[in-house]
C-alpha cells in the first residue's frame, strides 16, 4: 500500500482502528490517499507556477520602467535636439564679441606696455640728465598721443564690461540647460521654484521662440513645491515648443502667454498661444502615447504622454488642455501646493 498522506494518516489514527479495517475500507482509504497526494502535487505545482509568474511580472515591471526612462530620455533629447542649433547660436553670439574684445585687450596691453617701456627709458635719461624736464614732458605727451593711451584708458572699461556681459549671458544659458541635461530616474524631489523653471525654459528655447512669437510672462507670487525639477522643466519645454510650432504653422508672428498663480491648493501654470489650435476630435487623444500632429521626424510623439505621466503620476498633479481651431491652445498644469515649503 502506498504511504499515506500525513493528513489522511492523522485522520485514520484519530477515528479508525487499523486492526478493524476490512478490505473495502482499505481500498477506499487508498483511493482517498491518491486524491490527497495528487492534490498536494497540484498545490506545489500551482505554488511554483505562481512564484514563476510573480517573478515574470516583476521582470516585466522592471523592463517597463527601464523602457519608460529610455523613452523619457529620448523625448528630452529630441526636444533639446530641435533647439541645439539655436542654443549654439545664442552662445556663439556673445562668444564672438568676447573673442574680439580679448583681441582688442591684447592690442591695448601691447600699446600700454610699449608706452611704459618708453616712459621707463625716458625716466632713465631724465635721471642721467640727458634730457631736461621740459623735453621729458614733451616726449611723454607725444608718446601718449602716438599710443592713444587716453583713448585706451577710456575704452578699456567698456570692453571689459561688454565681455563680462557675454560671460554672464553664456553662464545663464548653461545654467538653464543643466535642468535638461541630467539623466536618470525621476525620483529626486527638491524644493522647486516654478517661476524660475519657466525662466530657465524660456532661455533655452529663446532662439526658437524669438523668430515666431512674443512671450508675455505673468508670474504671480507662488510657493516652492516638492518636485523633480528636471522633469517639470521638460514638461514646460515640450509645451512651449508645441506652442511655437502651432504659431509657426499659422504663419504670423504670434503670442505666448505664461502665467502662474496659487489657486485652491495648487500652484497653477497656464501656457497659452494663439496658434492654429487643436481639432476637437484630437483633444480626446492628445495625451495618448505617440499622438502628434507634427511632420514625421519632428519629435517622438511622446511629449504630451510623458508630460501627463510626470504631472499626474509622478507629482499627483493635474494637466488639461483647452483649444479652439484657428484661435489657439492653453495648457494648464497644476502641482499640489500641499508639498510647498
Amino acid at each position: 500500500m502506498q504511504k499515506r498522506h500525513p493528513l489522511l494518516q492523522g485522520q485514520v489514527q484519530k477515528y479508525l482502528d487499523e486492526e478493524l479495517l476490512d478490505e473495502q475500507l482499505i481500498a477506499f482509504l487508498e483511493a482517498i490517499n491518491v486524491d490527497y497526494v495528487n492534490s498536494e502535487n497540484c498545490k506545489q505545482l500551482m505554488q511554483g507556477d505562481l512564484k514563476q509568474r510573480l517573478n515574470d511580472y516583476q521582470e516585466s515591471q522592471d523592463w517597463l520602467q527601464r523602457l519608460q526612462l529610455q523613452l523619457i530620455q529620448q523625448e528630452k533629447m529630441a526636444a533639446i535636439g530641435q533647439l541645439a542649433a539655436g542654443i549654439a547660436h545664442e552662445i556663439n553670439n556673445p562668444l564672438g564679441y568676447m573673442q574680439s574684445n580679448v583681441e582688442t585687450l591684447g592690442n591695448y596691453t601691447a600699446k600700454v606696455r610699449m608706452f611704459l617701456e618708453k616712459l621707463q627709458e625716458l625716466r632713465g635719461k631724465l635721471q642721467a640728465e640727458e634730457v631736461n624736464k621740459d623735453d621729458f614732458v614733451t616726449q611723454v605727451e607725444r608718446l601718449r598721443r602716438q599710443g592713444k593711451i587716453d583713448y585706451i584708458l577710456q575704452d578699456i572699461d567698456a570692453v571689459i564690461a561688454e565681455s563680462l556681459s557675454g560671460v554672464q549671458k553664456i553662464n545663464k544659458i548653461v545654467k538653464s540647460l543643466l535642468g535638461f541635461a541630467r539623466r536618470g530616474e525621476i525620483v529626486e524631489m527638491v524644493d522647486y521654484d516654478l517661476n524660475q523653471g519657466i525662466h530657465d525654459t524660456l532661455i533655452v528655447a529663446h532662439n526658437e521662440i524669438k523668430y515666431h512669437a512674443q512671450v508675455v510672462e505673468e508670474l504671480g507670487e507662488i510657493p516652492l513645491v516638492k518636485a523633480a525639477d528636471d522633469a517639470i522643466n521638460q514638461v514646460l519645454l515640450n509645451i512651449i515648443i508645441n506652442a511655437v510650432y502651432a504659431i509657426k504653422e499659422k504663419g504670423d508672428k504670434g503670442l505666448i502667454i505664461v502665467s502662474t498663480k496659487l489657486s485652491e491648493g495648487y500652484v497653477v501654470c497656464r501656457i497659452s498661444d494663439n496658434g492654429i489650435g487643436i481639432p476637437k476630435q484630437s483633444l480626446e487623444t492628445i495625451f495618448e502615447p505617440f499622438f502628434t500632429n507634427k511632420p514625421a521626424g519632428v519629435g517622438t510623439g511622446l511629449g504630451l504622454s510623458i508630460a501627463r505621466d510626470i504631472i499626474v503620476n509622478k507629482h499627483e498633479g493635474k494637466i488639461k488642455v483647452e483649444s479652439e481651431v484657428g484661435k489657439g491652445t492653453t495648457f494648464v498644469i497644476s502641482l499640489p501646493a500641499k508639498s510647498a515649503v
